[in-house]
């Protein structure tokens, strides 16, 4: 069955007028016209827009950025987007107290892995007893480097078992603290060319020191 002539029953991306033009515009089908009773909500409230998109039809409005589509908001219905507004105004409460509980229980799960995590590398360290304050310090502050949520660093990779995390971020936290490997890496030669040789001979004498200081300190 066709659509309606202005398309008030189809979800469609247009873009705004442009100067002193009152037609928006979408690929399908060019310049056209909000539909009769339709209004505009600005973007920023994720729960209302949702809302007022699994409600029906509506256009999403957006905008040419550079490197990107910037969206301006969403057209529909009047009535569906008061009926979405009222809705987040009488479900407030109840959201915002679903976000304090689950934020708590991401924090419980974060203090948890690194904890994990955390043992997994004391684990791995194995030092001496004489050593086991320094095992822990270098514990702690491996974990703090590694596990940081968002840095796609070994500590968050979910590609590796524990254990083998635990061994590789506490290797770069000794290699970059307890070897040469850091002072080598500023040569010059290396700033032209950070792949060269040179580089990978550095990398492999940092491996050697790193081994060299895990004896040391689990005799």
């Amino acid at each position: 069955m066709p659509g309606n002539k202005d398309h008030s029953d189809e979800i469609l991306l247009v873009y705004p007028p442009r100067g002193d033009k009152e037609d928006y515009w979408c690929k399908d089908y060019g310049n056209i016209k909000i539909p009769r009773g339709w209004v505009f909500l600005p973007a920023g409230d994720s729960f209302t827009t949702r809302t007022v998109k699994a409600m029906g039809p509506h256009w999403l409005e957006v905008k040419a950025a550079k490197g990107y589509t910037r969206k301006l908001g969403i057209w529909a219905p009047e009535k569906n987007i008061d009926a979405a507004i009222k809705l987040a105004q009488e479900t407030q409460e109840q959201r915002q107290n679903k976000r304090i509980i689950s934020r708590k229980q991401r924090e419980k799960q974060e203090t948890k892995y690194r904890d994990q995590f955390a043992e997994a590398v004391y684990t791995y360290l194995d030092f001496a007893p004489r050593y086991r304050k320094l095992a822990r310090k270098i514990s702690q502050e491996t974990v703090e480097r590694a596990t940081v949520v968002g840095s796609e660093r070994v500590g968050r990779t979910k590609k590796l078992k524990l254990e083998d995390r635990a061994a590789l971020a506490v290797r770069a936290y000794i290699r970059h603290n307890h070897t040469k490997y850091a002072d080598n890496l500023a040569s010059p030669e290396l700033v032209l060319d950070p792949y060269s040789y040179l580089y990978h001979e550095i990398r492999s004498e940092a491996e050697e020191e790193v081994d060299e200081f895990l004896d040391k300190h689990r005799k």
